[in-house]
């Protein structure tokens, strides 16, 4: 791991960050500071200005996610990641939803640690392994008669549902223009304004979001130009 990253603890519990810290260093990460608050950090942010990388530690998933987004508003470029202990789909898509880069167990071990933060620093998103069994379960889910409310709710367009399914399946712009018979230009439109819609920042938390509200199974409607 490169030193070029330069991390950022935030944790009320001053043990949880000394140790999560000391994990760190050993493992040649570049920690620059490790402070209880978001505006802790942000009082320090003049004497560190190339924060790369946040990692909050969060006593319950409502202050993890409140301080996330505030972090994501303090620190727009930076790479936020949130300790949690709730696996949920619900939860996971709560936290990616307010720009979280990564979502990991607080009992995750050392070395799954040291190569998650490397994931995501290099662009990726990450979260729990725990998450897979989770999406195995069907209560989560809202029901099949549902996701019609659900998407009624946000506004989103016949068309908007199609291409929000196809993200879901990890679909790029040339291959929904295909299965849509719509061109790539108009699929960055839908794209757009699928997010705008959701208040989500990228595909993949507009395709969670999707999962996680019963959107991904809804049948595909009549299909129609644009």
């Amino acid at each position: 791991m490169t030193p070029a990253v330069r991390i950022a603890i935030v944790g009320k519990n001053e043990i949880v960050r000394e140790g999560l810290r000391r994990i760190l260093v050993e493992r040649d990460f570049s920690v620059v500071a490790a402070v209880s608050t978001c505006s802790a950090l942000r009082a320090t942010a003049a004497e560190q200005p190339d924060i790369n990388m946040i990692i909050v530690d969060s006593v319950s998933n409502s202050e993890g996610q409140g301080t996330c987004k505030q972090l994501r508003e303090a620190f727009p470029t930076a790479r936020i990641v949130l300790l949690g202990e709730d696996f949920s789909v619900q939860t996971t898509s709560e936290a990616m939803s307010v720009g979280v880069d990564g979502y990991l167990a607080k009992e995750i071990s050392c070395e799954p640690l040291a190569r998650s933060l490397e994931l995501i620093a290099s662009g990726e998103k990450v979260v729990p392994s725990q998450m897979v069994a989770a999406m195995m379960e069907t209560d989560w889910r809202h029901s099949a008669d549902d996701w019609m409310t659900t998407a009624h709710d946000v506004r989103l367009s016949e068309r908007e549902i199609e291409v929000l399914r196809c993200l879901t399946r990890g679909g790029a712009n040339k291959t929904i223009s295909r299965e849509l018979a719509i061109t790539e230009a108009t699929v960055k439109v839908h794209i757009k304004a699928i997010m705008r819609k959701l208040s989500v920042m990228n595909r993949t938390q507009a395709a969670i979001w999707a999962v996680s509200r019963g959107v991904a199974d809804a049948p595909f409607l009549a299909r129609r130009p644009g």
